[in-house]
């Protein structure tokens, strides 16, 4: 099954800044891809298609971990940050080098206004194989900015536009 990453970012419903978010593809016609398309529009909360899609008992593991981390993308989006965790933590039982399970589990704690552990998540996305590591820079910088570290914060930014130079969001954030 062929990984490849799609950046969604997202405006939660209670006010968090936008964050970087890495759906995970999966390939073919089944309730799995119904669940990255999901995952990948920042309007859709609805989890069916990877509630059925992991009710599979014949889905590979490598679909299971990619579903578990879209699943937790939506539940985030959802609010439901608790149910997030414990989704990209089974994906990351599943593979613990899966970078987009630790940068969006990275968002649950940021959401949940746990920085540090935020930082954690983000900074071990960066040490696997995280397709889009300017992703987690630009979270890393919003951490920072949450805990009033401006000078962290843009150290940070800048890094996320060093390795994307076309990626807006970073760009405003150093503007501001």
């Amino acid at each position: 099954m062929k990984l490849s990453t799609g950046l969604v970012c997202v405006m939660f419903a209670f006010g968090s800044p936008a964050m970087a978010q890495m759906s995970v593809t999966t390939i073919g016609a089944t309730d799995a891809v119904s669940c990255y398309e999901n995952a990948r529009n920042d309007f859709s909360r609805d989890t069916n298609p990877c509630d059925d899609a992991l009710n599979d008992n014949s889905m590979s593991r490598s679909d299971r971990k990619k579903t578990l981390v879209n699943r937790g993308i939506i539940l985030n989006r959802e609010g439901d940050v608790g149910a997030a965790i414990s989704d990209f933590n089974k994906a990351l039982d599943i593979d613990g080098s899966l970078g987009e399970a630790y940068l969006n589990r990275g968002n649950s704690y940021y959401l949940m206004r746990r920085y540090d552990e935020a930082l954690a998540d983000y900074q071990q996305s960066l040490e696997t194989d995280l397709t889009k590591p300017w992703a987690a820079w630009y979270n890393i910088g919003l951490a920072y900015d949450a805990q009033k570290m401006s000078e962290k914060a843009k150290e940070a930014y800048q890094t996320a536009l060093d390795l994307n130079p076309n990626f807006s969001q970073a760009r405003q954030k150093l503007e501001n």
